[in-house]
Formats: structure tokens, C-alpha cells, sequence
């Protein structure tokens, strides 16, 4: 099996028939479920995680988890009915970032409730818009995709496998593998600190790994234009780089 989410793979498995059926029964269209996700999340989520209780946290894991499983549905509906559109393609990818970043900032509301300094939640969105900003570059410039990562990427990669090598694939490509996609998905540290009630410590998590990740790639990203590929990973950025003689080679 591919290292797609685990959560994808339940949901398909379990959920999608049933929940598929039920939705176009009612003739619910894909642009609607989105729109509803979006409300349920900048209303309850939003409230729910700017607490900073217990009980907060839990509901607004249950809002998550809800709009997870129809962020899956609205995809499969338009899938069936071929009702594929501009504005709901622009919803999931525009508002996918606003919805993010204003979940954390709720969630950045009710750790400093908790005692949490100001100044992580500072570092933590200049960080994140700092990874926002050099995966666009990456996506660009390489071909990455933001849900699938890059094949080609992934196999140069591998047939060097080094504990190095292995190390920035998943710096740069956390879905390549299971241990990147459970570092850097932010989702699954969040569900930590719910459980175990420790949010500002899971916060100060997040905000380091973010800022960590995204220096980095924009470090090599740095040494890629300079054209420096003594390092195995640059080799195979230059790969990917359709406008590098390396691609066309290949």
C-alpha cells in the first residue's frame, strides 16, 4: 500500500459508499459541502479551540474530524456526478490556507490562555508563512504536488538511501513515507496535545518543526539556483528542474 493518510484509506474503505449515496440522494452538491465545512470550522472550531479547555479541545477535535470526512465527500460526490467546478476548486485551495491559519490562531488564543508566551505563536505564523511561501516555490520550480509529493523526487532519492538522504526526502516530501508524514503533519501533534492535554507544549512543537523545515528548504533551495549539487538532494532537485539540462538529459 501507497504511504497515503491512513485516515484517506478508512474513509474509503468504510465510509464513502454509504455517506457518497446519502449526500446525492439529497441532491447536496460539492460547492455545498464545502461551503458548510468552511462555516462549521470558522464558527464551533473556531470557538471550540479559542477556549483553552479540556472540553474545548475535545469539540473541536469532533468539528475536525467531521469536516476531515466531508473535505473526503465533497471530492467523491463531484466525482459521481461530474460536478467538478472553478469556484470549488478555488474554495478547497484558497480557503484550505485561511481555514489552517485561523484554526491555529484559535488554537494560539486558548494556549496563551494557558500561559503560553506571545512570542510563539509570533514565530510559529512567520514560520508558516514562510513554509507557505517556499513550498509554492517547490511546487512551482519542481513539480511538487502539496497532497502527493513527486514521484521522480522520491525514487532519485531512494536509490541512495542514506540516513541523510532519507532525512531531507522526508524534509521535503513528508508524504513519501510514513515517520515524514507523522513529523511534519501538523494535525496529528494537535491530536496529541488534545489527549494528553498538554496544547502549549505541542504548540511550541509545532512552531519549531515549522520554522526548522522551512529554513531548510529554503536553504536548498538557495544552493539549487546557485547551481551547488554536491549534495545528493541537489543532484535531484536539478533533476526535477524542467528548466535545468539535467531534466531534458533525463
Amino acid at each position: 500500500m501507497s504511504n497515503r493518510e491512513w485516515s484517506k484509506t478508512y474513509y474509503s474503505r468504510r465510509i464513502s459508499g454509504p455517506l457518497t449515496s446519502l449526500l446525492m440522494y439529497y441532491k447536496i452538491t460539492p460547492n455545498q459541502i464545502t461551503i458548510f465545512d468552511h462555516l462549521l470550522t470558522l464558527t464551533v472550531g473556531i470557538w471550540a479551540f479559542s477556549r483553552g479547555t479540556w472540553w474545548g479541545n475535545y469539540t473541536g477535535l469532533a468539528v475536525m474530524l467531521i469536516i476531515g470526512i466531508l473535505d473526503y465527500a465533497d471530492g467523491d460526490v463531484a466525482k459521481q456526478t461530474k460536478g467538478y467546478t472553478k469556484l470549488g476548486v478555488w474554495l478547497d485551495s484558497v480557503f484550505d490556507v485561511i481555514i489552517q491559519n485561523a484554526v491555529m490562531a484559535a488554537i494560539a488564543i486558548g494556549c496563551h490562555k494557558l500561559g503560553m508566551s506571545f512570542a510563539i505563536s509570533a514565530c510559529f505564523f512567520v514560520g508558516n508563512a514562510g513554509l507557505n511561501l517556499v513550498s509554492f516555490h517547490y511546487n512551482q520550480t519542481f513539480g511538487f504536488d502539496s497532497h502527493k509529493g513527486s514521484d521522480l523526487f522520491r525514487k532519485y532519492m531512494e536509490t541512495k538511501p542514506t540516513y541523510f538522504n532519507r532525512f531531507m526526502k522526508n524534509l521535503i516530501d513528508p508524504t513519501s513515507s510514513g515517520p515524514g508524514l507523522i513529523l511534519y503533519t501538523v494535525r496529528y501533534w494537535l491530536v496529541l496535545g488534545i489527549i494528553f492535554n498538554c496544547m502549549p507544549a505541542i504548540f511550541i512543537i509545532i512552531t519549531v518543526l515549522t520554522n526548522f523545515r522551512w529554513i531548510m528548504m529554503y536553504i536548498l533551495y538557495a544552493m539549487h539556483l546557485n547551481e551547488y549539487q554536491k549534495f545528493w538532494v541537489l543532484q535531484a532537485l536539478a533533476i526535477i528542474d524542467e528548466n535545468r539540462e539535467e531534466y531534458h538529459a533525463l
